[in-house]
């Protein structure tokens, strides 16, 4: 009757029947560790491949003599509302106003409305070309009859 004996040199977890194995936290602090020094090097590596903050001395002339008053680099606009309306008035008076593209080869640009209206008119003209009336269809052909 061994199970009956006192269970000497167990714990008292194992006197009630769990289970003993646990994960063994060194391992898991090593993968965070290894997982802090990958992203450590990829970071460093790409912060080098890609140059760095450096900005090219190309791009600072450039912007530079495209005159901006603050600097090098772009500004927000002062005004975005009065040009936003300026661009939508210049793009309706070229919709609804007449200009010449090219004068020598005789291409204007016409309202939008009156293009509409010419298309409208060309296209009932063309349908009026065809007739409209329907041609009654042919006759089947006749079998041929085999002679006796």
């Amino acid at each position: 009757m061994a199970h009956n004996a006192p269970d000497e040199g167990r714990t008292a977890a194992e006197q009630r029947g769990h289970e003993l194995f646990d994960l063994d936290v060194r391992y898991l602090g090593w993968f965070s560790a290894g997982i802090v020094i990958l992203l450590t090097v990829t970071a460093w590596a790409a912060f080098f491949l890609l140059g760095g903050f450096r900005v090219s001395d190309a791009v600072l002339t450039k912007q530079s003599t495209a005159g901006s008053a603050s600097g090098p680099f772009a500004t927000l606009q002062d005004t975005p509302q009065d040009d936003l309306r300026s661009y939508r008035q210049t793009k309706a008076a070229a919709l609804e106003g007449y200009h010449w593209v090219d004068r020598g080869s005789g291409v204007v640009r016409i309202p939008i409305e009156r293009a509409m209206e010419l298309v409208a008119a060309e296209t009932r003209a063309q349908a009026a070309a065809y007739s409209m009336v329907p041609v009654a269809p042919e006759p089947p052909p006749q079998p041929r009859r085999r002679k006796p």
